[in-house]
């Protein structure tokens, strides 16, 4: 187990150590307050009401967007890019070992973020969490956070066989906002973007948060979080999969320099 948080340490220092303290503070705490800020204002415009807590709530979780969906997609592409892919791929650590745990410390990361957006909504916004049970919503968050790196593991898995990673990253980060139910509700959407939506493993933790906000049902909310974590779960196993059968084309049509 140390090993394991040791690898997902150094591989998280890999992605942030390039930056500054300046750097650091701009893009993991300034940039994101001003999102939050932006974003729950457009909210409260649209809906005329001072009661915008539940959009509060989903636009915070939706900040997890830049750790858990960007970082890792761009995990496995900067390997490619560097040029260490081809030793990951020629040693003989359990590959599946090794995803997950580059992955895994990142899930604090994005927690992190989502916490500076909850602070933004308190100070700004007048976000109430008396009475809330603080352990439960703690674990709401983790539970979005599992969900995001699930989809940025497929991201990063497929981005190993495109050249247009931002873009693609950029549009998935958008159809996911839009899917989430962040900023209004799932049911404006029209009948087949409900459905997909539905595949989206941040969703029932953010439902799950805001009932938990709202002291409402919280068997309600545990099973929102059950569902959203085992969808979660299904998408790093996908992205896995992924990453094994593009590595088998790359072996079997000896492109692994291109791969």
């Amino acid at each position: 187990m140390r090993r394991f948080f040791r690898m997902s340490q150094i591989s998280f220092k890999a992605l942030v150590g390039v930056m500054d303290p300046k750097m650091y503070v701009l893009y993991k705490i300034i940039n994101p307050a001003l999102q939050m800020v932006f974003y729950t204002l457009v909210v409260r415009f649209v809906y005329k009401s001072q009661d915008i807590t539940p959009w509060i709530l989903g636009n915070a979780f939706m900040l997890c967007a830049n750790n858990a969906v960007f970082a890792v997609g761009r995990m496995l592409r900067s390997d490619r890019d560097q040029g260490t892919l081809q030793l990951i791929v020629a040693s003989p650590i359990n590959k599946l070992y090794a995803y997950l745990a580059r992955a895994s410390f990142n899930i604090f990361d994005a927690s992190f973020t989502v916490i500076i957006g909850l602070i933004v909504g308190i100070v700004f916004f007048d976000l109430d969490f008396t009475g809330t049970n603080l352990p439960l919503f703690a674990l709401s968050i983790i539970t979005a956070m599992v969900g995001g790196i699930g989809i940025g593991m497929v991201i990063g898995s497929i981005a190993l066989v495109i050249s247009e990673i931002h873009l693609f990253l950029n549009v998935a980060n958008m159809v996911i906002y839009l899917l989430s139910g962040a900023s209004f509700s799932r049911e404006k959407l029209p009948a087949y973007l409900h459905l997909l939506s539905e595949l989206i493993p941040i969703t029932r933790s953010i439902e799950a948060s805001r009932i938990i906000a709202a002291k409402g049902d919280l068997s309600s909310a545990l099973q929102l979080m059950g569902t959203d974590f085992a969808i979660g779960m299904v998408y790093m196993l996908i992205g896995f999969a992924l990453y094994g059968y593009f590595e088998y084309k790359a072996r079997v049509d000896a492109t692994l320099e291109a791969y």
